[in-house]
């Protein structure tokens, strides 16, 4: 099922409001608990990635306006890293309708099922992939920056968590920040994204189950509580935050957002590709692009119209061809020439026929090719098959008139 875009968009808001003030809260304690928990998270996000054989994952979200569920949903996730397989079942409560979703994907493709339809589409690759299971999100490009700007926001949330050093190990940080402790920077962000995405809803009245929050906006409270292992992999994170603000008619909500996360079984988690038979299924083959397939299908005639812009108009004064005579994973032969409508005998001064042959470029198909018409004129220029679509892209290396509208695109002539 795809998510109601508005829904997705507040689930999105609220887990960043969360998650950016459980950072907040590591920040409160020392220094050295903070790097504890940054390392924690590193440590785990690493892991979850890289060196973990396997593990599951389970996630749920609640979301609730004035203690009324608008929406929930669990997400079950079972990775084994070392074999790049993943599977994940969700389910989501909205309104009064249920549904369940289910996406599986291994280094060879990718099966999901559609809730309502109840098919399963099968996708398999044309080549088996690196990884695909999760990226590591310190590995971005800009995710040193944007450490170093929650680092900067928390400002002076010092004293407001409590880290425990559990018997076995095992360390729980949790705290608690009430409304006056919120830094007046996030209240203005959250009342900002709040009156650009909760205030805009859908026009179809089925898909409106958020309030349209737009006045007095502000985060009321946000609690947290992360338990680690005592070699620092995160097992649970638990946090909830509260939203405050009033809609058009001056309606106070409350809305309130639940998060539970749970990462268990960790390298016993067994993953199995689901049994299809019997099943309604849809299969799509990708095609590989890295080669070039059937190169037979690629022979015959193209052809691009000879444009002129006259009068602020576009006129069509002739067409050139392309007759394609053998192509294979090496490079290319054929003719080129041009036919001009009568009437416009001016632009016809240099009338090009001639054949070519094109040796395309290493792990590419396309390449250059030098001629000669029957004027001994030397040509040159390049010429590119457009894999898995019946167009080619040639080009001559000449000063065309500036009239003449250039285009190297020709399209396969179909009887």
């Amino acid at each position: 099922m795809k998510l109601n875009k508005k829904t997705t968009t507040i689930i999105s808001f609220m887990i960043g409001t969360v998650m950016f003030t459980t950072t907040a809260i590591a920040q409160v304690v020392t220094k050295s608990g903070y790097d504890q928990l940054k390392d924690s998270v590193k440590y785990t996000a690493e892991n979850a990635t890289t060196k973990l054989s396997s593990y599951t994952a389970d996630m749920s979200v609640v979301l609730k306006d004035n203690n009324t569920v608008l929406y929930s949903q669990d997400s079950l996730s079972k990775v084994d890293v070392s074999k790049g397989v993943k599977e994940t079942v969700t389910t989501t409560l909205e309104g009064s309708k249920k549904t369940e979703d289910y996406n599986y994907s291994d280094k060879n493709g990718s099966i999901s099922k559609n809730a309502d339809q109840n098919i399963y589409y099968t996708n398999e690759y044309a080549k088996p992939q690196k990884s695909t299971t999760s990226e590591n999100p310190f590995k971005r490009d800009g995710a040193a920056d944007m450490e170093k700007i929650a680092d900067a926001l928390v400002g002076n949330l010092k004293d407001s968590v409590v880290v425990t050093q559990n018997a076995d190990g095992s360390k729980t940080l949790s705290g608690s920040l009430s409304e006056s402790q919120i830094p007046a920077i996030i209240n203005a962000v959250v009342s900002l994204q709040s009156k650009n995405e909760l205030g805009n809803r859908s026009n179809n009245p089925s898909e409106n189950t958020m309030p349209k929050i737009t006045k007095d906006v502000f985060v009321k409270q946000v609690k947290g509580n992360m338990v680690t292992t005592k070699d620092g992999l995160i097992q649970s994170v638990l946090g909830s935050g509260v939203i405050s603000g009033k809609d058009e008619k001056g309606v106070e909500h409350k809305v309130t957002f639940e998060l539970l996360a749970k990462m268990t079984e960790v390298n016993t988690t067994k993953v199995s590709k689901p049994d299809l038979n019997g099943k309604k299924v849809e299969k799509n083959v990708e095609q590989d692009y890295s080669k070039l397939t059937n190169p037979q299908k690629y022979i015959g005639k193209y052809k691009t119209d000879i444009l002129i812009e006259k009068d602020a108009k576009f006129i069509k004064i002739g067409e050139k061809f392309l007759d394609i005579t053998a192509v294979d994973d090496k490079g290319v032969s054929g003719r080129y020439y041009e036919q001009y409508v009568k009437g416009y005998e001016d632009f016809v001064s240099d009338k090009k026929d001639f054949k070519f042959d094109a040796k395309f470029d290493k792990d590419q198909f396309s390449g250059t090719f030098n001629s000669s018409s029957d004027s001994k004129e030397k040509i040159t220029g390049n010429i590119s098959i457009s894999i898995g679509s019946a167009d080619i892209y040639f080009n001559i290396n000449e000063n065309q008139s500036g009239k003449i509208i250039n285009n190297g695109q020709y399209n396969k002539v179909f009887n």
